[in-house]
């Protein structure tokens, strides 16, 4: 029978340890301390819990525990501005020609007009040309009917003394 006493005894025991206080008293004796105040100063503040995480030295995990231990509501993710340089996959310069006229059609639009002949034929099919070469420069484009395009393109290919491809 002393197997049986010392079973009651460790239920007991098991018992005492698993108090709601015990386990409060537990958690928070391993709990990471962080500074209470300074999180929700810096979340109040605008950051993401991300950005509270790596000023304050700690995982995101332990910011979201913080926070939901002080009560404070976390905002609805949404996404940041993803445009140009505030985007990880930016390339600026380094960029291809696909690219670089995407972000023209994307600041100023599908051009519907040519601004060498002055056409406004809907069943025309207009372009941004580029006038010297700097493809980085927005302002370096002019919106050419197909035609029009053609042409200025043969001219710099003749002037420049480039094999037309």
């Amino acid at each position: 029978m002393p197997e049986f006493e010392s079973r009651q005894k460790m239920s007991v025991s098991a018992k005492k340890r698993c108090t709601p206080e015990w386990r409060k008293a537990t958690s928070e004796k391993f709990r990471t301390k962080i500074d209470d105040m300074k999180l929700a100063e810096l979340y109040s503040s605008g950051m993401t819990q991300d950005e509270c995480a790596a000023t304050l030295g700690v995982s995101r995990k332990v910011v979201a525990n913080a926070m939901k231990r002080l009560g404070i509501k976390p905002r609805v993710a949404a996404k940041r501005n993803q445009t140009g340089p505030d985007n990880h996959m930016w390339k600026g310069s380094a960029a291809n020609l696909v690219c670089k006229h995407k972000r023209l059609y994307r600041a100023f639009g599908q051009p519907e007009r040519c601004d060498v002949c002055g056409t406004t034929d809907s069943s025309k099919t207009y372009d941004w040309a580029n006038l010297t070469g700097d493809y980085d420069n927005p302002a370096d484009y002019r919106r050419m009917c197909r035609s029009c395009h053609a042409q200025y393109d043969n001219k710099i290919v003749n002037l420049l003394g480039r094999k037309e491809v």
